[in-house]
Formats: structure tokens, sequence, C-alpha cells
């Protein structure tokens, strides 16, 4: 009885050996071994277990399982691996097509990892949903910001601050050819361009433009009341009377110097600029809009002077303060105590007409240009167009 007990413990021990010089080996084995591999271990370890099973079974007496149930019961697993192994490859197979080949890392967090490049590396959830989590909170604050600026009723400031916005101050000094058939004079003004938005080739602005010109020109003038004068005259010298009485003993027609003042207010004006030129500094420019015209004209007589004509002392003194001084329309001049006064005289009237032109800038600095501008002006009226011809000083801001 002692014998075969030994006997019995000296056999357990020497499964129990091999058992786990087995077990190592199959650890060993597993981490690079292909799945074949891998499923024979896992065969031999299900064997071995049910070898100690049918010992133990032996000794209690309980019946061995047949080699047929050994073998359906290691299929029965082998087919639960395969299960396990086709879903955890479908698993990849969705994270592969949800996820897609156009992300980068610049779309992660500086949190996260980076996204692999490789398309066909395996990517982490939690790194993916970081991605999309960003990408949608930027969409998210891009659509805020524009609704935001389309319920904003705050009002737009012309100059929000000291900054370049495409406005231009022009300084116009020159020469123009007067309306009415009067002499050139000179011309000087000023204008203002404010943007009003950008056109193909260029942009287009709004301008006011102000100018004053002056002439002199040398005329005859014919007064009907120095006729009346002379009427007058010869009854008092016991002249008969006469149709040549009107025209002595002073003269009716006398030379006199004119001297026009045209005032130019062009309060409504499209301009036109070229900028495709920028690159050589150089911007044309074309203008046309409507303006006001104020003319005033007075005729100063040149050599009139009652003691050449008049004999009479008192009598020439009283005809040269009368007749002496700048006519109204030619015929007479304004009262001696208004003139005292030193109240502006002349002749005036207000007209309507068209204004157009062009130019052309040379940009000198980023705030100063210079160039030349030209215009045409066309009243309402005969002989009232004319022409302008200056040289323009230009500020930017």
């Amino acid at each position: 009885m002692t014998r075969k007990l030994s006997g019995i413990l000296l056999g357990v021990f020497f499964v129990f050996a091999l058992t786990t010089r087995a077990t190592s080996a199959q650890t060993i084995e597993e981490a690079q071994s292909p799945p074949s591999v891998i499923n024979h271990v896992i065969a031999s370890n299900i064997k071995s277990d049910n070898d100690d099973k049918n010992k133990k079974d032996d000794k209690s007496g309980k019946a061995t399982p047949s080699t047929e149930e050994l073998q359906a019961q290691l299929k029965a697993q082998q087919q639960e691996l395969d299960a396990v192994k086709e879903q955890v490859k479908r698993l990849e197979a969705m994270m592969t097509a949800m996820i897609p080949k156009s992300t980068t890392t610049a779309e992660v967090p500086s949190d996260t990892k980076a996204i692999p490049k490789d398309p066909n590396e395996p990517v982490r959830i939690s790194e993916y949903l970081a991605a999309k989590r960003a990408e949608t909170e930027n969409l998210a604050a891009k659509r805020a910001e524009a609704k935001a600026r389309a319920t904003d009723d705050t009002p737009r400031e012309l100059l929000p601050d000291i900054g370049q916005i495409g406005a231009e101050v022009n300084l116009l000094v020159g020469g123009a050819q007067n309306p009415y058939r009067s002499k050139a004079g000179f011309f000087g003004g000023g204008s203002i361009n404010l943007p009003l938005r950008r056109v193909p080739g260029g942009k287009l602005s709004y301008e006011i433009m102000v100018t004053l010109q002056k002439s002199k020109t040398d005329i005859q003038v014919t007064s009907p009341v120095f006729a009346l004068v002379n009427s007058a005259l010869n009854r008092e010298l016991g002249n008969p009377p006469s149709v040549n009485n009107l025209f002595g003993p002073l003269p009716i027609t006398n030379p006199a110097e004119e001297r026009s003042t045209v005032l130019t207010v062009v309060p409504a004006a499209l301009k036109y600029t070229v900028t495709s030129l920028d690159r050589i500094r150089i911007r044309p420019y074309v203008v046309v809009g409507l303006g006001t015209y104020v003319s005033l004209s007075t005729q100063n007589l040149k050599q009139f002077d009652a003691n050449r004509f008049v004999a009479i002392p008192s009598v020439a003194a009283l005809l040269n303060r009368l007749l002496q001084g700048p006519l109204i329309g030619g015929l007479a001049p304004a009262a001696p105590e208004l003139r005292d006064r030193g109240i502006g005289q002349g002749q005036g009237d207000i007209r309507f007409g068209l204004n157009f032109g062009g130019g052309v800038e040379f940009r000198v600095t980023r705030r100063t240009s210079f160039g030349i501008d030209y215009r045409v002006n066309k009243i309402e009226g005969r002989n009232s167009t004319y022409s302008t011809l200056a040289f323009k000083q230009g500020f930017h801001f």
C-alpha cells in the first residue's frame, strides 16, 4: 500500500513538472508565434488540462472523456476565437472609414497627441474625437462672429482711427478760359474725394470741388445814361433840342476794363480712378458732375474825365463824381455813398451746368501726390462754355 501511494505521488509530481515546463515554453512562444502556433499551444494546454482532469477523475472513480469529445471542445473554442478575430477586423474597418484621410495634426489641439499620418495605421478614438471637437468649436465661433456682424446696428464712422481710407484732398492752381468771351485768367480752388467702392480696374469716388477764377478784358461800352446826361447838359447850355445832343459833349461809348469773377461749386461728381498702374505710381482718372456757377462782372472806365469835355470846372467835378467808377451792367456806376463804404459792385447771376474732365496723378509718397487736372464746364446760355487746366497737389488719408 505504501509503495502504491509513493508511486502515485511520484507520478503526480512528474506530471506537474511537465505541465509547468510546457506552460512556460508556450508563454515565450506566444509573443513570437503566428496565429496557427498560438492555436496549437492553446490546444496543447487544453489537452494537458484534460489529462490532469482525467487522472483526477481516474483517482476519484469518474469516467475519462473520449478523444472525440476533446476534439469537439477544441473545435468549439477555435470557432469562438475565429469569431472574436472577425469582430476585431470589422471594428478596425469601421474606424478607418470614419476617420477621413485629410485629417492632419494641425486640427488636433495642443493637449492631444498627433493623429498618425499613415491612413492605414490605427487611430485612437479619443484623438479623433478631440480633433472633431476642435473643428466643431472653430466652426461655431465663426458662425457666431458672422451673426454678430449681421445684427450689429452700430453706425460706421468715416475715420474710426487715423489711417488710410482712400480719401484725398487736392489743391488746384492754374489758368482758365473764362466764359462770355472773356480773356484767360487765374484759376484756383480745391476738391475732396471720398471713396465709394471698388470697381473693375480701379475705384469709384465721390468728389466735391470749389474753384474761383478771375480775368480782365479790355472792351468798349456804350452807356445810355451818358446820353441822358448829354441831353440835360445841352439844355442847360442853351443848345437847341436835337438828336445830336445825345452824343455830346460827353462820349457815350468809352473804353473800359471788364473784371470778371466766376465761382464754381460742384457739389456732386463721380470720379473713376485707375489703380492697376499703382506699381509705377501713376493713377489716371476721369470725372463728371453737376455744377453751380456764380458770375460777377464790372466795367471800369479807363480814360473818362469830364474836364476834357466841359469847360465849367464845377460842373465837370460833379460829373466826375457821379460817372467815374465801376459801371454796373455797363450803364452807370453805383451811388458814391455805396462806393465810399466799400460795398461790392457789379452785375451777376447764378447758372447751372455740367463739369467733366480728367487728369493724372503721380504718387510721391504714401500720403502725397501731384498731377495735372483738366476740366470742361458747360453752362446754360450763350458763350458760356470754358475750360480750366491746373496743377494739382494731393494729400491722401
